[in-house]
């Protein structure tokens, strides 16, 4: 059963990832070519310097490396979903100090997303919790060595060893 719970996990990580570089899909899903999406990511480049929409971009590839790494039960899940989830909120602070963003604007976007759905929420807090939720989930669906192979949420199905 827990092999379900990974594999949701891993859609969802990898759901993520993939609206985190939406904007540089777009333009390949409307019929575009690989050279109509990169003059967006290298003019914001060359504008902000190259650590920021680098930042972006390696923290969807961490992200999307969690999303396999869990889905497949391997133990470094957690670890590359958090250097991913730090990475993302090391690129938030910076986007804090260095207005001007667009494309690597990920706070902006969600706050349009969410808008909609909830205008009372404050959205950077918001989903930063939520993330840190699906890296705890993340934790909790893997294995470590010592376990014997089971993952944490078999305390959730069997009853305790003392019992």
């Amino acid at each position: 059963m827990v092999w379900v719970w990974r594999a949701c996990l891993g859609l969802l990580i990898a759901a993520y990832a993939g609206w985190l570089v939406w904007p540089l899909v777009q333009p390949l899903t409307a019929g575009g070519g690989v050279a109509d999406a990169l003059p967006a990511v290298t003019e914001e480049a060359g504008r902000l310097g190259g650590f920021l929409p680098s930042l972006w971009l390696a923290s969807a590839a961490l992200y999307l490396i969690a999303a396999v790494l869990t889905a497949a039960r391997v133990g470094a899940a957690p670890g590359a979903y958090f250097l991913a989830f730090g990475a993302e909120v090391i690129q938030r602070a910076l986007l804090q100090a260095t207005p001007g963003a667009t494309i690597s604007d990920t706070p902006a976007r969600i706050a349009a997303a969410l808008q909609p759905l909830v205008p009372a929420i404050e959205p950077g807090p918001a989903s930063l919790a939520a993330l840190f939720a699906v890296g705890l989930l993340v934790v909790m669906t893997g294995t470590w060595r010592g376990q014997k192979g089971h993952a944490l949420t078999r305390h959730w199905t069997q009853p305790p060893v003392y019992a």
